[in-house]
């Protein structure tokens, strides 16, 4: 269920007040993990071995390393809600390929094979915890880009914001949980809506706190039909960046909606140039 329908039946149940909890937004979807068989037909040019990474607390997480020959960096991945391994890891190898790049994808706690329930200030440890292991798996010379779609990237921004990365791809970012849901109620709902309370430990979480404490290059992808998180938040998140602008890159990506902008070849094409740049 989306937030919209979610704020509007909390409204009327409420008197008009409705209230954002982490649940509405972290929704675990379990799932199975990736098979090489399945890697294969999609992507023939990765080899997959499966990892199991360990949290602070104790919960395991399920990841994949994918590579193939003469990858130029590893992008260390982070889906959206509702992304798992199993039903979308084949597809994210496909659309990652031609780039050059190897892979490591790391299931949310609660969701696919990871263990552990979810919540914001969990999955931030994780975050890095997923990073701390790819940096074991590439080596200290290795090249790490992280890369966050969605509810993804608040996990890319925190390792970008406490990690030495070689870049940071936020896709579909919002700025704060306040902003998003501003943004994401639509007109039909807001007349049933007088006041919205925000969980505690979702109150003024999102990028916009942690882009100004990314010194390594940033690249922003956003669907200029995006409706969830619109171009505007990553506009602003661009703008709260103290990089200069030959270490920071905004793409708003024509015909994009808010879960297929790395189907577009503009979006390709803007992740290619900024490797390069890397390079």
């Amino acid at each position: 269920m989306k937030l919209a329908p979610l704020l509007l039946l909390a409204a009327l149940a409420a008197g008009c007040t409705a209230g954002v909890r982490e649940s509405d937004l972290l929704r675990p979807v379990r799932g199975s993990g990736l098979t090489a068989e399945a890697l294969a037909a999609a992507a023939p040019g990765f080899t997959l071995v499966e990892h199991r990474i360990p949290t602070a607390d104790g919960a395991s997480l399920y990841a994949v390393h994918m590579r193939q020959p003469g990858a130029r960096a590893t992008i260390l991945y982070f889906g959206g809600n509702g992304y798992t391994i199993g039903r979308f890891g084949a597809w994210t190898a496909r659309t990652f390929a031609p780039l050059g790049v190897d892979l490591i994808i790391v299931d949310h706690r609660g969701y696919g094979l990871s263990e552990g329930s979810p919540s914001a200030s969990a999955m931030e440890g994780d975050a890095l915890a997923a990073f701390d292991h790819a940096r074991r798996l590439v080596g200290a010379t290795g090249r790490i880009v992280v890369h966050g779609h969605s509810l993804g990237s608040f996990a890319a921004g925190h390792v970008g914001a406490n990690r030495e990365t070689a870049g940071v791809v936020l896709e579909s970012s919002a700025t704060t949980t306040e902003d998003w849901v501003k943004f994401g109620t639509p007109g039909i709902a807001k007349p049933f809506i007088r006041r919205v309370e925000i969980d505690p430990n979702l109150r003024g979480r999102g990028n916009l706190r942690v882009v100004p404490r990314i010194a390594e290059p940033i690249l922003l992808l956003v669907g200029a039909n995006d409706g969830t998180t619109p171009p505007s938040l990553s506009r602003s998140l661009y703008s709260a960046s103290p990089l200069p602008a030959g270490r920071k890159a905004l793409a708003v990506v024509a015909g994009a909606g808010h879960s297929d902008v790395m189907t577009r070849r503009e979006a390709i094409d803007s992740y290619r140039a900024f490797l390069a740049r890397l390079d």
